[in-house]
This record gives structure tokens, sequence and C-alpha cells, in this order.
């Protein structure tokens, strides 16, 4: 499809953020005639964002300035644990005090691209602490930590590294 119907995906095409859709039609039709929600994640594993993130921060201003609304999903309790980004050391963990700075900093990058509150046509910003600082530890283990496999992590090549080094490994 070359000429979008929707504001949003006609920018989103002129300015290069678009390299490929699936369903463009659906997706055209569902952004000219609806009011659209989506998210972009962000962990708080330091005071500010990085360059790269100045791409997703400006897809959430134009799904913002075409009428949408954008949520900025804040990784406190992510930032907790780490993500398994299968480096070939472990990860530093971070004190809840340094992921409160760290959001606080954060926070402040958004300003000049995107207008928080309650209003309909606002951005929201979420804080996945709120709703993983909950979980049950052993509810979890039960209902979500029977998916993962030993043996499919023992494949990852960087999991074989760390073990051959005698480098720490833990369930985190």
């Amino acid at each position: 499809m070359s000429a979008f119907k929707s504001d949003f995906l006609r920018i989103m095409s002129e300015r290069g953020f678009i390299h490929q859709i699936s369903d463009e039609s659906a997706l055209d039709q569902l952004f000219a005639k609806e009011t659209v929600s989506a998210y972009i994640g962000f962990d708080a594993t330091a005071r500010s964002l990085h360059a790269g993130s100045l791409i997703q921060i400006m897809m959430l201003h134009w799904l913002q300035q075409t009428g949408h609304r954008p949520i900025a999903l804040m990784g406190g309790g992510t930032s907790m644990i780490g993500d398994p980004s299968f480096k070939d050391e472990a990860r530093k963990l971070l004190t809840p005090q340094d992921i409160e700075d760290n959001l606080v900093g954060i926070r402040r990058n958004f300003a000049p691209y995107l207008k928080f509150g309650n209003g309909p046509g606002d951005a929201v910003m979420v804080n996945n602490a709120d709703w993983l600082m909950e979980i049950n530890y052993v509810n979890f283990l039960r209902d979500v930590g029977r998916h993962f496999s030993v043996n499919r992590m023992l494949a990852f090549d960087s999991v074989k590294l760390r073990l051959d080094r005698e480098q720490s490994l833990s369930f985190l």
C-alpha cells in the first residue's frame, strides 16, 4: 500500500519508520477509524535513556499527535532482576533506590515529546513494578516457571560460555 488513509501510518512511512507491516490494510483502517493505544517498554537500568530510545519516543510522540494514546511502560519491576540478555556475565543488581532514581531521570526524557495526564489525548506512564511486586513466588513458579526449559537454556552459547568459565549463573 503506497498511500495510507491514517495520519499515523502516513507520517511513520514518510519518516522512514516502516519497513514491513503485517496486514497493512487492516492496520491502516484501524488507525483511521479508532483511537489506538500502543506501548513501548523502557528499563530503568540507567539515569537516562540512550540515544537509541529516541526512535521509540518519537513513534510515541507521533502516535499522540495523530490522536492516539501512547503508553510508556517503565520497567521498575523488571529492572529489579534484570532481563535474560544472554550476555556472558551476570548483570549487577540495582537497589530499589537506584531504580527509583533512574525512573525519575528517565521520566524527564519524555517531557519534550509527550503530554502525560488523564485526558483522552494524554499519554500514560505505567510502572510494571505496580503489578510485578505483587506476584506470589510459589504461584509464579507453578504457573510460569514450568514453561521454562533448562535444556533450552543450556543450548544458548552465552549460557554454555558462562558455565565453561565457571561464572555465576543464577535463576535470574
